[in-house]
């Protein structure tokens, strides 16, 4: 007898070590993960180009799309200069756009189910890397308005305070011209919302009366600005959405990928339907319409991309720490798929961030800085980081990668030809651009005709490699 509980203790205290063991693993892993993103300006260089299209706004002040072009909603453009302009580091700026989110999303998130805004703001941090929630993309933004949406809309029926609707009607036209998954989800929400509560049509209108005239705020520069023509700007992004949407092809394994990534949180989702929570209060009911609306705006974008996820994750975690506060979570150790899931790509995540440090020095902005000075410079289907980052002024409103060619699609070189007649000073190409047949051969011949090679990004060790970073820098001779 004794010896079985000699056996029973010695295994509870082995099992204890491998635990303690492996808690340290993740959290030192955490700890270099969280640190690799002041090695570089950023990791997804879909975030350096927001600030260059609202430099031209606030410089400029050219609205979309005169100065640059891409599709998103103009306030996202406006959101990230004024950060950039605030925030004074350059290596992780975008990382510290995602805590300051995160801390956001955790104060509303608490307030409405009273649980620690700590642990939610420690849990959406340590889970991070499963949406590269780090990134610092426009999808962290999203949430922290989803979140006050939340906030808002559940007070407005407690305190019986017509203002929170109305103020819940402007979140949702605020969000929408950021990006409009969220605008998409915050309408189901609200349509899902009204249902369940039975609101009159008087309530009601304040909501839609704050959207209305949101929207009218949102949109009067447009109108003010002479040249800031909307017509425009809703027909360019119509255009180019709708040949931007993936084939079925794509979509199928988008949609694929999304619900691989789902599998990992289904211990939570369990957990909480055999909770009931769905059964409860309004205020989980809206949490759980918030996660199911939001893998259905992620399926149907028909782009599988892994920040995307950040729009059912931030719900999923807030779930997990109501199951934790509660003692609802079936079966815990289900979770160490998730877990591992997670250690991976964080681990992926630093290699990313090396790599970027190390792309980020070969770019060498600083020296394209002082040889271009306030030229303008095109782009013709290469690195459009450079812009943000040696500061650098379009000669074409299409420079982001592969934009023109979505835009005009085969016309797209006859675009980049008819910019080439207006002789700009400098122009960049991708790195072995004329060598590999990427950029095509008329193109070539033009710029090895009249222009002269200043200066070549690339990889000294790998000189075949083209990571999509490295560049080509021409200028015109005189």
């Amino acid at each position: 007898m004794d010896n079985l509980k000699k056996k029973i203790t010695e295994k509870t205290k082995l099992q204890k070590n491998i635990l303690r063991m492996c808690v340290f693993l993740f959290l030192s892993t955490f700890l270099v993960y969280s640190s690799s993103f002041f090695l570089a300006p950023f990791n997804d260089w879909d975030v350096s180009f927001y600030p260059v299209i609202g430099r031209g706004i606030f410089e400029h002040h050219l609205f979309p799309y005169n100065y640059l072009f891409d599709h998103k909603p103009y306030l996202v453009y406006v959101l990230y200069y004024l950060w950039c302009r605030v925030e004074p580091l350059v290596n992780g700026r975008f990382m510290l756009l995602a805590l300051a989110c995160a801390g956001m999303t955790s104060f509303f998130l608490g307030k409405v189910y009273k649980a620690s805004k700590w642990r939610i703001f420690i849990f959406l941090c340590l889970f991070s890397a499963f949406c590269d929630y780090f990134d610092g993309n426009t999808e962290v933004i999203q949430a922290a308005l989803i979140s006050l949406f939340v906030y808002l809309i559940t007070k407005s029926l407690k305190s019986y305070e017509d203002i929170n609707l109305f103020l819940s009607g402007c979140v949702l036209s605020f969000s929408s011209n950021i990006n409009y998954l969220s605008g998409f989800i915050l309408a189901l929400i609200s349509g899902a919302f009204f249902i369940c509560t039975n609101l009159n049509f008087r309530r009601i209108s304040w909501f839609l009366f704050g959207i209305i005239s949101s929207l009218f705020v949102i949109f009067l520069p447009f109108f003010v600005m002479d040249h800031g023509n909307i017509v425009e700007y809703f027909s360019m992004q119509h255009h180019f959405l709708h040949n931007y949407a993936s084939s079925f092809r794509d979509r199928i394994a988008g949609i694929a990928y999304l619900f691989c990534d789902l599998l990992f949180l289904l211990p939570i989702l369990i957990s909480w339907v055999a909770g009931r929570y769905f059964f409860s209060d309004i205020k989980y009911k809206v949490l759980s319409f918030w996660f199911v609306f939001a893998v259905l705006a992620t399926a149907l974008s028909g782009h599988g991309y892994t920040h995307y996820f950040s729009l059912f994750y931030v719900p999923a975690i807030m779930m997990l720490v109501i199951l934790c506060h509660d003692g609802k979570l079936k079966y815990p150790s289900a979770l160490i798929p998730f877990i591992l899931y997670v250690e991976i790509s964080m681990i992926l995540a630093v290699i990313s961030n090396v790599n970027s440090m190390k792309h980020t020095a070969r770019e060498n902005p600083a020296l394209v800085t002082q040889l271009v000075g306030h030229e303008k410079v095109l782009n013709i289907n290469s690195d459009h980081s450079l812009y943000y980052l040696a500061n650098l002024e379009p000669f074409e409103k299409f420079s982001f990668q592969g934009q023109m060619e979505i835009y005009y699609k085969e016309n797209y070189n006859d675009m980049y030809m008819k910019d080439l007649m207006d002789k700009p000073k400098f122009v960049i190409l991708p790195y072995r651009g004329c060598v590999d047949d990427t950029v095509d051969k008329s193109i070539c011949s033009f710029i090895l005709k009249n222009y002269k090679l200043d200066f070549v990004s690339y990889s000294k060790k790998n000189p075949n490699n083209n990571s999509g970073r490295y560049y080509e820098l021409y200028e015109l001779l005189k």
